[in-house]
């Protein structure tokens, strides 16, 4: 990617848009960055790499790109991707969430995307970033606290920063970005048997969401995915995670630990069934011992397919 001098990149009023995307299960938002990509010599499957700095007393997204084997040690890694006709920029749902300076303090569930929140853009080397400037409708943008938390005290954000301090890449169970709850990983990692780097089973829970190596078309049982609480739980095959799964996340240099890939599926199925319990989904239970549960994020299952056992093909997920 080409180096610039610093200033904005963008022609006369042109501002960059925070829109709803479906091209990736691992963040809800993203920024449509066509001219930015122009700019940076970059195109669809690029990896970039996500922080927060501060412009003027605002919280200013930036991106770098990096190559795809620094993936596995990067904060917020995503890929570039294309939709309607646009390459976008998914965002990391803890920068969206997380207060100021940590992040851009929006409720992700009470987004207006029809009112999207608008970027400026400048550029300082290959670094780009995004400044938040006014929302499309012409609010100035002001960034709100998150619902019951205190102005001066954001949880979330806290744990951002500490984890940024500590120059550990990995974020903690808290702000870990994989749909598991930290109570879930929290009480399976606790247990005696389960001797395993903490660190390592994150690793192996966020390489999985963030590479999408699970997606819909992934689903095999006789019953539709099950959507609960913003995520799904998708029905594989019982060797999904020693025959794909552990070999797919070594292809994208992932170091693979068989403890920390053993416990990361007791991860997944303890919260598979804390999601099938919460919705009372009878038809459910006990097809979690025929097959391997994978839980991912997911905002509408309508138009998922669902096929038999054995013929389902992979839907592309990137």
């Amino acid at each position: 990617m080409s180096t610039r001098p610093t200033g904005t990149i963008l022609d006369g009023d042109r501002l960059l848009a925070l829109r709803e995307t479906t091209a990736t299960t691992a963040s809800a938002l993203a920024v449509e960055v066509t001219p930015v990509a122009d700019h940076m010599g970059a195109s669809r499957g690029d990896h970039i790499d996500w922080d927060v700095d501060d412009y003027e007393d605002e919280p200013m997204l930036v991106f770098t790109g990096i190559e795809d084997a620094a993936t596995a040690d990067a904060p917020y890694p995503r890929q570039l991707r294309e939709e309607n006709g646009e390459v976008v920029a998914p965002v990391p749902d803890p920068l969206v969430r997380a207060e100021p300076p940590a992040g851009l303090g929006l409720e992700i569930e009470a987004y207006d995307a029809d009112d999207p929140l608008l970027f400026d853009a400048i550029t300082a080397g290959e670094t780009i970033g995004l400044v938040p400037v006014r929302f499309d409708e012409g609010r100035t943008y002001r960034a709100e606290p998150l619902p019951g938390v205190a102005d001066d005290s954001d949880p979330v954000a806290e744990e951002v920063i500490d984890h940024e301090d500590r120059g550990d890449p990995t974020p903690r169970p808290e702000t870990m970005s994989a749909p598991i709850d930290p109570e879930v990983f929290e009480s399976t990692l606790a247990e005696p048997d389960h001797d395993v780097s903490e660190t390592d089973v994150v690793g192996v829970l966020e390489a999985i969401e963030r590479l999408d190596l699970v997606g819909t078309g992934d689903h095999v049982a006789g019953v539709p995915p099950l959507s609960a609480d913003h995520r799904a739980v998708c029905l594989l095959e019982d060797d999904v995670w020693t025959d794909r799964l552990g070999p797919e996340l070594e292809a994208n240099d992932v170091d693979v630990d068989p403890d920390a890939l053993a416990v990361a599926r007791t991860v997944h199925e303890r919260q598979a069934s804390a999601l099938i319990d919460a919705a009372g989904a009878t038809e459910y239970r006990g097809l979690e011992d025929e097959y391997a549960p994978v839980v991912t994020d997911a905002r509408d299952t309508a138009e998922w397919d669902v096929s038999e056992p054995g013929t389902a093909d992979r839907s592309e997920t990137n």
